[in-house]
């Protein structure tokens, strides 16, 4: 694959489903995975708020030789996750072109549009370029859907160039 170095895969999942599509998008691109982890459990209070959680290392550090990056996450409350939310605090996007994928429980993907706006516009106030969003369908919360499921949605991504 040869892509170590030019892209990263950022997530942070809960229940499974961002997990197993950053292991998919992974098999399909290579690349660095990155796995957001929470020092203290985020909750869904910090999610309606658009706060952060206090994060283990310093992932965003992890994304700098990276010239492509996948930012991945489940929705919660209708918006970032804490973790993502403090991350793309920290992060510094110069010259990466970003891709935001989202899972959520509703098939109808309500509100993803709005989170996706949401992290482009922290993406782009740390001079990042957003060249393309998905919405995805995970399983109900507190379920990881069905690997198929989440294979074939991350197989359906059209990449660039």
């Amino acid at each position: 694959m040869g892509n170590e170095n030019h892209t990263a895969i950022v997530y942070f999942s809960k229940d499974g489903n961002t997990r197993s599509g950053a292991m998919r998008l992974n098999e399909r691109l290579g690349g660095r995975i990155i796995e957001l982890r929470e020092q203290k459990k985020g909750n869904f209070l910090q999610a309606l708020f658009k706060k952060g959680s206090k994060l283990q290392g310093e992932p965003w550090q992890e994304i700098a030789t990276a010239q492509d990056v996948y930012l991945m996450q489940p929705i919660w409350a209708s918006n970032a996750v804490p973790a993502m939310n403090a991350f793309l605090k920290q992060a510094d996007f110069s010259g990466k072109r970003v891709t935001i994928i989202t899972f959520q429980q509703f098939t109808d993907l309500r509100n993803s549009d709005k989170v996706h706006e949401s992290i482009a516009a922290a993406v782009k106030k740390q001079n990042g370029q957003v060249i393309g969003t998905y919405a995805f369908v995970g399983g109900k919360m507190g379920h990881c859907a069905a690997k198929n499921l989440i294979d074939e949605q991350i197989d359906s991504m059209i990449f660039p160039g």
